[in-house]
């Protein structure tokens, strides 16, 4: 029985990519890179970011020797976009279902604290949220991964077993954070990542909305 849903952020419950891709087309030309289009994007974006930016032109040590420049550069930009933006389709109804059937809901991120904390206000569903792990500084997700770890201090925290917790993402690194903590996985498309890299990372569930989510977990739950 799943008591426990672990949520991507980005991409899955804020309709996200595009100002992303923006924001990291402006980093790329910032720091001599060529910009992409979303096809491009989807198959080759990753984290940390600074693999996906060296793959496009920039100068790896470059970028690492100016981390908090390049934090800056990219969330400058996204954050304008940001304000703007929509929940992803279904995100409210979803995570307002899981609430009444007393599952518990968590956001495990590579953003910041502070945007995604923003974002939960302007979508009215912080209270659905029973904690945000995320990112403080600007330049973490550019540098390194350190989802895993976090959410492995998590469950070893909390008293829930590894059969109760899914964790949800649109890209092939929540699903390895999935298997290597041996919770359930299910990618959601249409965010960041292509369907084609989603399969190949081999989830327990592929979905193509939210709304797809509650029947998911009605199955496993027998509800």
């Amino acid at each position: 029985m799943i008591k426990l849903l672990v949520f991507d952020f980005n991409g899955v419950l804020i309709a996200d990519t595009r100002a992303c891709m923006a924001a990291d087309n402006h980093v790329l030309k910032t720091f001599g890179g060529k910009p992409v289009n979303l096809k491009e994007y989807r198959n080759t974006i990753i984290i940390p970011a600074v693999n996906f930016y060296s793959t496009h032109g920039c100068n790896r040590e470059e970028l690492l020797r100016n981390s908090e420049k390049l934090g800056n550069v990219f969330h400058t930009f996204y954050e304008k976009r940001a304000a703007k933006l929509r929940s992803r389709k279904y995100a409210k109804r979803v995570l307002k279902w899981l609430h009444e059937n007393s599952i518990h809901s968590i956001i495990l991120s590579n953003h910041t604290v502070a945007g995604i904390d923003y974002q939960l206000k302007k979508f009215s569903v912080k209270e659905y949220i029973e904690r945000l792990i995320a990112n403080t500084s600007l330049d973490s997700s550019m540098k390194t991964r350190n989802k895993e770890e976090k959410l492995s201090d998590y469950m070893k925290s909390n008293n829930f077993k590894k059969s109760e917790i899914m964790i949800i993402g649109d890209s092939p690194e929540e699903i390895e954070i999935g298997k290597a903590l041996g919770i359930r996985t299910i990618a959601i498309t249409d965010g960041y990542y292509s369907t084609s890299r989603l399969r190949e990372s081999k989830p327990d569930f592929l979905i193509n909305n939210l709304k797809e989510l509650i029947g998911t977990v009605k199955r496993i739950n027998k509800l």
